[in-house]
């Protein structure tokens, strides 16, 4: 049975005659490098290297092997892996014959895998055997018995499990010999069914599932690939998660339709993504800034050849321009900013020759096809350089969440992104703020964005976080939680002379700060915000 969506046939039809969506899936794409350039590497991880014959030939057993274990078009399959080439081999074997993947970034545990595979009603979980000390075949025993509907546990990536398949006896077995020809086309899905469910970063609360189409994911990663300027010949670093929004879209998809070789880093250190820039001759890198602020404030900068890389691409949450620039700087590319929601879409990005003016201080303009505005709290659209909500819509938004009828998009189809932005008078973007974030101190309005984007080129920061305190008085203040340098420590008083010193309110100062080791990341690599309101009301509880 199809999966209820926001999806309609004008909307269908609409698109199609525009020119965004097409008939082709990822796996289309797949098998046309495959037959024009079989020998040009399509994927690297720190174990192998695969070809787009190769890639192409163990994503055909894989969909095959899961055809004949009864997995059909519309079952859900949780996939849980590091940034391996067994990512690339799961996921677009679903391509192939239909079923739907549910990809879970390789921290998660026992009770997110569980809710993952109970709220998806998945009838296969393929998990990785070991990754940096954790057990997931354990993990997946303990889970098996409270789960009679998932029929198939797949391990991956290590020594065959007793009891449980295994991904490499799907790989090593020639079932297309014993296939008729064309098996696979019965399989294919269209280009506007669901095929895949990726999860929120269930910041305020249980993760949801968002519901793409083919055409909904390769618009946007059309609009990559025109943007980022990407060819056949680039080497694409994912220093993000590839089953997470920004990761997948740039190194699987947008790479997949130019035909660029993946280089996968499977678990984030910021001395290694450079060195396998160097090592790889890197061109176009692609992670959040929490990656940024590491790597170029990584000692092995200035030691490690950099000189191929020409973009690093990052989205998912706010750089501050002072840190943009002195990033671009100090590893010597251009940048490219996007900005989106998983639930929603990717309206706009920078472009990979925008002036620096507004690289480093927009996230760009819409992409073709894709409709933005600034409206008030009324709902009506505001004119250039006035501040509201940031509401768009076009072919690469989401089409809804699964089992779920409070998303956040309205009768018309515009998402309502809870962002705060304005636009200029040439059609870029400038995001100010997030409206559930705002700190209301006293009645006055605190921008933890705004105050972010200047304390970060505190000689004494390295990264920083401003987030609401409760206040018996005042209703809320706004607490700093700093990831000084080295021998360094921010104190209140650095805040005031520095902010006062640039002309701010004294009242956006932040009135406590709390100097940590490093911020909690949620599993898409954004500051868990919530985390740390829960860290400073416990602090201030206990008397702290």
């Amino acid at each position: 049975m199809p999966i209820p969506s926001l999806l309609t046939e004008e909307m269908i039809a609409r698109y199609t005659e525009a020119g965004y969506w097409g008939s082709m899936t990822l796996a289309d794409h797949l098998d046309h490098h495959a037959a024009y350039r079989p020998d040009h590497e399509a994927v690297v991880d720190p174990r192998r290297r695969v070809t787009f014959r190769e890639l192409k030939l163990a994503t055909d057993r894989i969909a095959l092997a899961m055809i004949d274990l009864g997995i059909r078009p519309g079952d859900r399959v949780v996939l849980q892996t590091p940034n391996w080439v067994e990512y690339f081999y799961v996921r677009l074997a679903c391509a192939k014959m239909g079923a739907i993947p549910v990809p879970q970034i390789f921290s998660v545990r026992e009770h997110e895998i569980e809710g993952a595979l109970r709220r998806s009603n998945a009838v296969a979980f393929f998990f990785c055997t070991e990754f940096h000390g954790f057990d997931y075949v354990e993990m997946a025993r303990t889970l098996r018995p409270r789960l009679p509907e998932v029929r198939h546990w797949i391990a991956m990536g290590g020594p065959r499990v007793e009891g449980m398949g295994w991904l490499d006896d799907m790989l090593a077995d020639p079932v297309e010999t014993r296939s008729p020809p064309g098996r696979l086309l019965g399989y294919h899905p269209s280009a506007n069914d669901i095929d895949i469910l990726m999860s929120t970063s269930g910041s305020t609360g249980e993760p949801k599932f968002v519901l793409r189409t083919p055409n909904v994911f390769l618009t946007l990663g059309h609009h990559i690939v025109e943007r980022a300027r990407l060819g056949p010949d680039d080497v694409v670093l994912a220093v993000a998660p590839i089953n997470q929004g920004t990761g997948y879209s740039v190194a699987l998809v947008a790479a997949l339709i130019a035909g660029c070789r993946n280089v996968l880093l499977d678990r984030f250190d910021a001395d290694a993504a450079l060195e396998l820039i160097e090592r790889e001759r890197v061109t176009v890198a692609v992670g959040v800034p929490t990656h940024m602020i590491k790597m170029m404030n990584s000692p092995k900068v200035g030691k490690v050849d950099l000189s191929s890389l020409r973009l690093f691409y990052h989205a998912g949450a706010p750089l501050a321009p002072d840190a943009a620039v002195e990033f671009a700087r100090r590893i010597g590319c251009h940048l490219m900013e996007a900005y989106g929601a998983l639930d929603g879409g990717t309206p706009v990005h920078t472009i990979y020759d925008d002036p620096p003016e507004k690289v480093f201080n927009t996230v760009g303009k819409p992409c073709a096809g894709m409709e933005l505005k600034i409206v008030g709290d009324n709902g009506a659209t505001l004119p250039a350089n006035e501040i509201g909500e940031v509401v768009y819509r076009g072919p690469n938004c989401a089409v809804g969440l699964l089992n779920d009828p409070d998303h956040s998009f309205d009768a018309e189809g515009w998402f309502r992104s809870g962002d705060l932005g304005v636009l200029d008078a040439e059609g870029y973007l400038r995001i100010v703020g997030r409206k559930k974030n705002i700190i209301i101190r006293g009645g006055q309005n605190i921008s933890p964005r705004e105050v972010e984007d200047a304390l970060i080129s505190h000689p004494k920061v390295l990264d920083v976080a401003v987030v609401k305190m409760p206040d018996p008085v005042l209703g809320e203040k706004a607490c700093a939680f700093v990831v000084p340098r080295s021998g360094q420590a921010l104190t209140v008083e650095d805040c005031f002379e520095f902010l006062v010193g640039r002309q701010f309110a004294k009242y956006k100062v932040p009135e406590r700060v709390e100097n940590v080791p490093e911020f909690p990341l949620l599993p898409n690599g954004k500051v868990d915000r919530k985390q740390l309101e829960a860290q400073i009301l416990l602090r201030l509880n206990e008397g702290r």
